[in-house]
């Protein structure tokens, strides 16, 4: 065995050297040595890879019929190792010598598969997903169909730039520029057709320089820059020739007998013409076209064929494996039952226990919700209750002490009166507030009548410490009384209007407050109103008052709109959902 590997990698060391070089008749002798070894010693990758190369000089070549024997025998061993990159490749090849026979609906079917397979295996094989995408746009070019042509070459120029050898997908950009040159869109092809030929100048590939050529000997023919065509055919013949590839050729010598009956020379396009069927017919005839589709036929018989094969094998195994349950399944049957039985009876069982506990747990659950809820709102009213009776009560003590030591001192000055005063009232105020601070704590929830009962009572005692401004306060009728807040949310709203309207009245000389809450798309909105001295928002800080009211606004999830001008009055808008 070692002896036969041995040889096996000097073969194909030979195979791959005469290749190389070009050698069509060493390749091939090199490669009738190595590939029963191959074979023989099951060694799958290099097999592939000769009948991947023998298919390549044959299509070079223009001997498409054997061009497509070996890439078939390439897929038929992709396939057997289960190789999905593998198998799009030569699908993509398949297809690529399909186009060459100018048979483009099969080449447009073997590269739709080609592309199915590698993006369902790996949609980021960037290289693979090229090549599919190429060959369907090739066929379609062909077809004459350049609008599908462009849509499968577009997608591949998404793909180049991901590629680190980039360089070497020159073909992308030329195939474009073709499908542009025959829809004579001759600027848009030159531009594409140019960055080919600066990629394929740089790796020296002969082939494709012969492609490039022969476009823009076509572009400037058909712009009537004869001179210039005629010298872009001359580069195109001397790479085509230099490449020793018939489809090359027989490209330059078309398109040349085209460019002759374009100018007239007609002796000299029959020239052109009768040699370009010469190479054509080299490459076509009925034979051929006939082998082809025989091979084809072969393919799909062979593969149904061992495809009935695998099935007849695995329905046999099906039927053997089948009979042996069946001895088996007699046997045990009736231990089945019974175990079934007492299966079912403990399933039963485990149901209904598992049922009770779970319905006991769902009932420690809830009590235990209930109870720390309690507890909670036993805590609240605690602390209210110690708010009210402790800090309310000092407070009280204080006004009330306030009190007596002004009539106490009431032949003292009155700066010093005025700032008693001021302590007893301020005193007053933080009772107020502590009121509402309670009132808040005492509930869990607090509806928007709550809110509105709570609201219409400070606005009415805002009325009567300032007779002279007009106070009005209203609740759109789409503003639900049931609507429900948490504490917190109740606290900051009213804290909001009660911020709002203090600072109308302590700063900006109101005759007229208004307040309104409001409800639309579900975000409640609330306006204070004013008509007094207005103020300009861009140059005027935000004091403690208002820096307040944004700071409840974000507590509530909400944003504020402050609009003002001096001598126009303010609007404070508050737009937030409970």
């Amino acid at each position: 065995m070692r002896k036969k590997a041995d040889s096996a990698s000097y073969y194909y060391f030979k195979f791959y050297q005469k290749n190389q070089n070009r050698e069509k008749d060493s390749t091939l002798y090199f490669s009738e040595k190595v590939i029963p070894l191959f074979q023989q010693l099951d060694t799958l990758d290099r097999l592939r890879k000769v009948y991947e190369q023998l298919h390549y000089q044959k299509l070079h070549d223009g001997e498409y019929e054997l061009a497509l024997d070996y890439i078939q025998k390439a897929l038929t061993v992709a396939e057997k190792m289960k190789d999905p990159a593998l198998i799009s490749l030569h699908l993509s090849d398949k297809s690529n010598v399909y186009h060459d026979f100018e048979d483009y609906e099969k080449g447009v079917a073997f590269g739709k598969m080609a592309f199915k397979t590698i993006y369902d295996h790996d949609p980021t094989n960037y290289r693979y997903l090229i090549f599919a995408n190429n060959v369907i746009a090739i066929n379609f070019d062909d077809w004459k169909k350049p609008d599908s042509a462009l849509f499968y070459h577009f997608k591949n120029l998404k793909y180049v730039p991901k590629m680190e050898d980039s360089a070497r997908y020159s073909f992308v950009y030329n195939n474009i520029g073709n499908t542009l040159l025959k829809s004579k869109r001759y600027s848009e092809a030159k531009k594409y057709i140019n960055r080919s030929l600066v990629l394929n100048k740089i790796r020296g590939r002969d082939y494709n320089l012969a492609t490039n050529y022969t476009n823009l000997a076509t572009i400037a023919y058909e712009e009537h820059r004869n001179d210039e065509a005629r010298q872009y055919f001359k580069e195109a013949y001397f790479h085509a020739e230099k490449s020793e590839s018939i489809e090359k050729i027989r490209d330059v010598v078309q398109q040349e007998a085209w460019f002759y009956k374009k100018i007239g020379n007609f002796e000299k396009a029959l020239e052109r013409q009768e040699a370009f069927y010469v190479l054509r017919d080299s490459v076509f005839n009925e034979e051929r076209a006939a082998k082809v589709a025989e091979m084809a036929t072969k393919y799909e018989t062979e593969k149904t064929a061992k495809q009935l094969a695998e099935t007849r094998a695995n329905l046999a195994e099906t039927e053997l494996e089948v009979k042996q349950k069946n001895i088996m399944l007699y046997g045990s049957l009736g231990l089945a039952i019974v175990l079934g039985l007492l299966g079912y009876l403990f399933y039963s069982q485990q149901k209904l226990k598992n049922q009770q506990l779970r319905k006991e747990n769902e009932l420690k659950t809830a009590l235990a919700r209930i109870e720390t809820q309690n507890r909670l709102q036993e805590q609240r009213l605690r602390i209210s209750r110690d708010l009210h009776d402790n800090i309310g009560s000092q407070l009280t003590f204080i006004i009330s002490s306030i009190d007596s030591l002004k009539f106490g001192l009431h032949t003292a000055e009155e700066k010093t009166l005025h700032k008693l005063s001021g302590i007893s009232a301020f005193a007053s105020q933080t009772i107020y507030e502590l009121r509402d601070t309670i009132w808040a704590m005492n509930k869990s929830d607090i509806t928007c009548e709550d809110l509105q009962a709570r609201i219409s009572n400070f606005i009415e005692k805002a009325g009567i410490a300032s007779n002279e401004v007009a106070f009005n306060f209203s609740v759109a009728e789409n503003v639900c009384k049931e609507a429900k807040f948490t504490s917190v949310q109740g606290m900051n709203i009213y804290r909001i209007i009660q911020e709002a309207v203090n600072n109308a009245l302590k700063h900006a000389n109101a005759s007229s407050v208004l307040v309104r809450i409001d409800i639309s798309n579900e975000a409640y909105l609330v306006r204070i109103e004013d008509n007094g001295n207005g103020f300009d928002v861009t140059n005027t800080s935000a004091g403690n008052g208002l820096r307040n009211i944004e700071k409840r606004a974000r507590e509530l999830g909400g944003t504020v709109a402050i609009t003002s001008e001096k001598g126009k009055g303010t609007t404070i808008g508050i737009s937030f959902i409970a």
